[in-house]
């Protein structure tokens, strides 16, 4: 089985592609300058005043030492609260909104929720230079979303619903992390950004829209039956095949992300395979029961027929 923790480049928020990320790397380095220039400002007039007269010492450490650090981190702190501010700034009425839930260990994601409520899991599509408010909740625990190449982290609490504004700002993937502790796996608890041009963005809707594509295999065609017998609609949707499940993540398009587990694994039939076996051996404490009672053909097929739900 192979990891894909290094498949969606640096998770860094150096590498900035949206207009959260790019304002807190600029308010980061702005305030690490001014403040080792406080720093060797501050000790330079230490220095200073040591070696000069003892009755000129009090004002430069009263001035230098007290007032002019409090005056200046008057104004940082001003002017971070500011652009924090601006980060946040709610969109416009027509703006996209995309409601994301965490569970113990996955994401649930929801296109348009307000209107055609649009379900896929542990992929967030984005439309480049497009504000777009990110409604943020939890199923169980604290969760933190963060993509730090595209904006800051906001918590998910339980009970209550927070918003994030980002902006994308480039084309491509980028990863994205849950940044507060929420158990066994909370390490294996990644997602995909996919942040595509407008007229992608809108096609990826309609496909999210339409019905899972056909099995033309007999392979694939087993596999759909293994799904439907087995148990696995009671957790999970697939559109027109089986549409009740709600506890686990939609699989309607599982084929197309480009990776499996929340992030962890890269998507292909081997991997796949191995998840529907022994899901607790790939992530520790998930809540899908492992089914490795499933037959050496059953469970190709039905590897086969998830593989290929694009």
């Amino acid at each position: 089985m192979t990891s894909t923790l290094d498949q969606f480049g640096s998770q860094t928020s150096y590498a900035e592609a949206g207009v959260g990320a790019a304002r807190t790397l600029a308010l980061t380095n702005g305030m690490t300058i001014i403040g080792l220039a406080i720093f060797v400002f501050v000790m330079a007039i230490a220095v200073y005043a040591w070696r000069s007269k003892a009755g000129g010492r009090g004002w430069w450490i009263v001035g230098g030492g007290i007032l002019f650090p409090l005056a200046t981190l008057l104004v940082l702190t001003v002017v971070s609260a500011t652009i924090l501010r601006a980060i946040t700034a709610g969109t416009g009425p027509d703006s996209p909104v995309i409601e994301v839930t965490g569970h113990q260990y996955w994401w649930d994601v929801v296109h348009d929720p307000d209107n055609r409520a649009l379900r896929d899991a542990n992929e967030i599509i984005l439309p480049v230079d497009t504000p777009v408010t990110l409604r943020l909740l939890s199923d169980d625990v604290i969760h933190s979303f963060w993509v730090p190449s595209i904006s800051g982290k906001m918590d998910m609490i339980p009970g209550r619903i927070n918003e994030l504004t980002v902006t994308a700002t480039k084309e491509g993937r980028f990863r994205g992390q849950c940044a507060e502790f929420c158990g066994l796996s909370h390490p294996l608890m990644a997602f995909e950004v996919v942040v595509l041009s407008a007229d992608a963005y809108d096609d990826y809707l309609e496909r999210l829209e339409d019905s899972a594509r056909d099995a033309v295999t007999p392979q694939q065609r087993r596999g759909m039956e293994v799904f439907l017998t087995a148990g696995c609609t009671a957790c999970h949707t697939v559109r027109g095949v089986s549409e009740n499940g709600r506890l686990g993540p939609d699989l309607s398009r599982v084929g197309a992300r480009a990776s499996l587990g929340a992030g962890m694994w890269r998507m292909n039939l081997g991997n796949l395979a191995g998840w529907i076996a022994d899901v607790g051996d790939m992530k520790p404490g998930a809540q899908m029961p492992s089914y490795n009672h499933l037959s050496g053909p059953d469970l190709r097929a039905v590897s086969a027929w998830l593989e290929s739900l694009k």
